[in-house]
């Protein structure tokens, strides 16, 4: 504005300065306005930074996983399975509840492999050398099954201590989940101490999708982090039945804004 009106006063007394203003004005409204553009198109990037985050949780490697995956696969959704690779047949067998050895690879395709424990273990009950062994064995099962390094975790009956922690982190565990609900869309502060949004069948589900979908990642990353276990589904009973997950899988399913992602995945973002 100054610059504006020293211009106008010196054209009033001198032509000859009018000319050489002139051009310096025209320098200054370009500078001006492109500085002006460039904050603009800053704020504009830093609103659109951050994301929105939906990821799936399914632990022990059952049968029903077949037609979970059926199912999140129709919608687009991504999960993470946490397995017991020391409790799982090495080939089908029709007694047991859980899938073989030999078809992880192909029915989770496109899906995270992750660990659970060899044994499905109470690690808060073990030794540091103990856990250690035994989570250890699980990872070198389940890498040789699906050829990729498995560096996730989900606590056996959500189950943990400092010593747990330690022993992970010195295994090469990047995260573990818990199972403690938050409610929350908040990215976990210690990704070793995982706490998840919901169970899938928590009644606030539905208004928990709603409250996702409607937010605005202003501050940071949103993560809505689901976990269950799908043989849960064969129960038939309110919020834990076929028709209700597949109902969630589509209500959460197919929006522009959300990143659809494994637990690895959001981890490497």
């Amino acid at each position: 504005m100054i610059f504006k009106a020293h211009f106008v006063f010196c054209c009033l007394f001198d032509a000859e300065k009018t000319k050489k203003f002139a051009i310096l004005l025209d320098f200054y409204e370009k500078i001006h306005y492109n500085f002006d553009k460039t904050t603009r198109n800053t704020r504009r990037y830093t609103k659109m930074a951050f994301k929105k985050y939906f990821t799936l949780s399914y632990d022990d490697g059952v049968k029903q996983d077949k037609r979970f995956i059926d199912i999140i696969n129709y919608y687009g959704l991504k999960c993470t399975f946490n397995l017991n690779s020391g409790l799982m047949p090495a080939e089908f067998e029709e007694e047991n509840d859980r899938l073989p050895l030999c078809q992880v690879n192909e029915i989770y395709k496109g899906h995270e492999v992750s660990t659970h424990g060899l044994i499905h273990p109470f690690y808060e009950r073990l030794t540091y050398d103990e856990i250690c062994a035994d989570i250890t064995a699980d990872i070198t099962n389940l890498e040789k099954l699906t050829g990729v390094p498995c560096k996730g975790h989900a606590y056996p009956c959500g189950g943990y201590n400092d010593t747990v922690v330690k022993a992970f982190a010195d295994c090469g565990i990047r995260y573990a989940r818990t199972t403690q609900n938050t409610h929350s869309f908040a990215i976990p502060e210690n990704p070793l101490i995982l706490h998840p949004t919901c169970h899938h069948s928590d009644d606030e589900m539905m208004s928990l999708i709603e409250k996702f979908i409607a937010a605005e990642p202003t501050d940071g990353d949103l993560l809505f982090y689901v976990w269950g276990h799908t043989y849960e589904f064969d129960l038939n009973i309110e919020r834990n039945n076929w028709d209700y997950i597949e109902e969630v899988c589509k209500k959460i399913s197919g929006k522009s804004d959300i990143e659809y992602v494994t637990n690895m995945q959001f981890f490497d973002r």
